[in-house]
């Protein structure tokens, strides 16, 4: 499995996605540096808390990545089968739900990382703002990192199974659009923020579409050897 998925990630030359992955968290520092400092020159508090500060930048996050992750079904498995490429494939000995398992195993592995790596890494980068320059009301207790790592965790993981969920729409007619535009509506209703309050902040929620996801991918695989995808 290991020897297939590094081939399939040198075939679609995946690594050269990480630019894309720097230039999003580029993007992210520049929208919250914008939220916080224009705002604070402004006389106004943006940001009322550390938790508050950790569920924009998670929304943010998610929502970005979940599209991402689209973005590499439509090229791993969509565009294989719609241009037949996937017949050819299937032609190796090897199995075909080896094959797939593996195209799957690149997606979810690829969400949770960046997920998690991002949300992590912007979260630290307001710490330490707010130890320089004070921009959040308050004191950060140690307490607040701890439930924020935790929930960073789980949210990628959650993340990560819900990105397969869009595979769903996406293989019913060998649509790229299809795949890409659910992965917007799923992504933007999990992710609308309102006073600090998102879909993911109830737990359940994503943990069960989470679990969906994992199923869609179990599904897609099931008879994979008797007949097409889905």
């Amino acid at each position: 499995m290991l020897k297939l998925i590094k081939l399939e990630i040198k075939k679609f030359k995946l690594w050269n996605y990480w630019k894309a992955v720097s230039i999003c968290n580029i993007a992210f520092i520049a929208l919250l540096s914008m939220m916080f400092f224009i705002e604070i020159d402004n006389g106004k508090i943006p940001v009322e808390s550390f938790d508050m500060a950790a569920s924009i930048i998670g929304a943010m996050v998610r929502t970005t990545f979940t599209v991402f992750a689209s973005v590499i079904i439509v090229k791993l498995i969509i565009d294989e089968y719609k241009n037949k490429s996937i017949d050819v494939l299937f032609t190796y000995p090897i199995k075909r739900k080896k094959i797939i398992s593996a195209k799957l195993t690149i997606v979810f592995a690829f969400t949770f990382v960046n997920v998690l790596f991002s949300t992590l890494f912007l979260e630290g980068l307001v710490y330490l703002a707010d130890s320089n320059f004070n921009i959040l009301p308050g004191v950060i207790e140690s307490g607040d990192i701890s439930r924020n790592l935790l929930t960073a965790f789980m949210n990628a993981i959650a993340t990560a199974g819900i990105s397969l969920i869009p595979l769903l729409f996406g293989m019913h007619r060998k649509s790229a659009p299809a795949t890409i535009v659910s992965s917007i509506l799923i992504a933007t209703i999990l992710n609308s923020t309102s006073e600090d309050f998102t879909l993911f902040s109830i737990i359940a929620v994503p943990l069960s579409l989470g679990l969906f996801g994992l199923f869609i991918g179990y599904y897609s695989i099931r008879n994979i050897e008797k007949k097409d995808l889905v």
